[in-house]
């Protein structure tokens, strides 16, 4: 679903998840943000912290700026990222729509592209937020068709397992919106 559909509700649920996440961003760092949505909300909020960023999403509207670029993905994207590039990954509300039998290669793709000691940074709605979003989306609060995308609702030991599979080192797992979601940080180690 395009970012541009996003409704009042929509939008501020996802401004709550962007400062969770801006925390972890230093100045200069180099950003990949997976699943940016297709307006490029987070990186061109901390356009003037870092030193480049570049937003992936299937659906793509905002230009490239002076340094920011974002693309379309695709199958050969990866192909196109250099090793050890990026000091962090941001995935804001993107694991619970990966398919289960992807998530293993998206992560290895993560840590292909940060550089050791980089961080993925995460959030992902929580198992009890569910019939609360199917409920929100039924009545038309939020947008049903991302509710129904969702694949899996993580709990902690979900994060651990991913973490310990993909060779990541969990550092912090949080939970915030009074325990429906989670913001979750992997280092590369």
């Amino acid at each position: 679903m395009s970012t541009e559909a996003f409704n009042v509700l929509d939008r501020l649920i996802a401004g709550m998840r962007l400062v969770r996440v801006e925390k972890y961003i230093e100045n200069g760092d180099r950003v990949l943000d997976f699943g940016c949505g297709s307006q490029g909300y987070f990186l061109r909020k901390i356009a003037d912290k870092i030193g480049y960023g570049l937003g992936i999403d299937l659906e793509i509207n905002p230009k490239k700026s002076k340094n920011l670029e974002f693309k379309k993905q695709d199958k050969n994207i990866w192909n196109e990222l250099k090793l050890n590039s990026f000091n962090k990954v941001v995935m804001l509300a993107v694991l619970e729509h990966i398919d289960l039998d992807k998530v293993s290669d998206l992560f290895a793709q993560f840590r292909r592209v940060l550089k050791t000691g980089g961080f993925l940074v995460m959030t992902t709605p929580t198992p009890p937020s569910k019939p609360m979003l199917e409920f929100m989306a039924k009545i038309g609060l939020i947008d049903k068709a991302q509710i129904d995308d969702h694949k899996k609702y993580y709990e902690r030991k979900d994060v651990v397992k991913l973490a310990k599979e993909t060779g990541f080192k969990m550092v912090s797992y949080k939970l915030f919106q009074f325990g429906l979601n989670s913001e979750i940080v992997f280092e590369k180690v």
